[in-house]
């Protein structure tokens, strides 16, 4: 499922245990029906009446370099059985950088990907490098080779249960 809020493209990809080919469709095994609501909000600097700056969130409507973008994933399975091996998978998008410990999510395990959503690795991810010496050296990614987050519940959806998920970029 893609959806498009202020221009960037979020997608959500739901896995469920076993072939889907194998299953029957939706309509007639009453199974799972994840329904995703994604919103993206923009950070703004706002002073509240005794002068104190507090981050306020706003509508996305216009971004510039340096603004942070806050995705909200809010998913819902509304169908009769649960969603096992729920997966969100979210490209980070074009012209922003991932930030660093930005992420939030509810009984799902994080990671991310630096090949266009290919392979996932846990966060940080580090690279060999190899030092003037000759030695190799574990050195982490610059932010900006990150090209996708996911999350992956530890447990199935159980019908009617809502989950959430949270990211921030930055804008280049």
């Amino acid at each position: 499922m893609v959806r498009r809020y202020g221009g960037w493209v979020v997608s959500l990809l739901l896995v469920i245990a076993g072939s889907a080919a194998a299953m029957p469709p939706l309509s007639e095994s009453g199974g799972p029906q994840v329904v995703v609501d994604v919103t993206a909000m923009k950070e703004v600097l706002a002073r509240d009446e005794a002068g104190r700056e507090r981050v306020e969130l706003r509508e996305a409507a216009a971004m510039g370099p340096g603004d942070t973008l806050v995705y909200r994933i809010v998913y819902t399975n509304k169908g009769t059985s649960p969603a096992r091996d729920a997966t969100v998978t979210d490209p980070i998008p074009a012209g922003t950088v991932l930030l660093p410990g930005s992420w939030e999510a509810q009984g799902a395990d994080f990671s991310v990907s630096v090949d266009g959503g290919k392979t996932w690795e846990s966060y940080p991810v580090s690279r060999p490098v190899k030092q003037a010496d000759g030695s190799m050296m574990q050195k982490e990614v610059n932010p900006s080779v990150y090209t996708h987050v996911r999350w992956t519940c530890r447990e199935p959806l159980a019908p009617g249960a809502t989950r959430s998920a949270v990211f921030k970029v930055k804008v280049r």
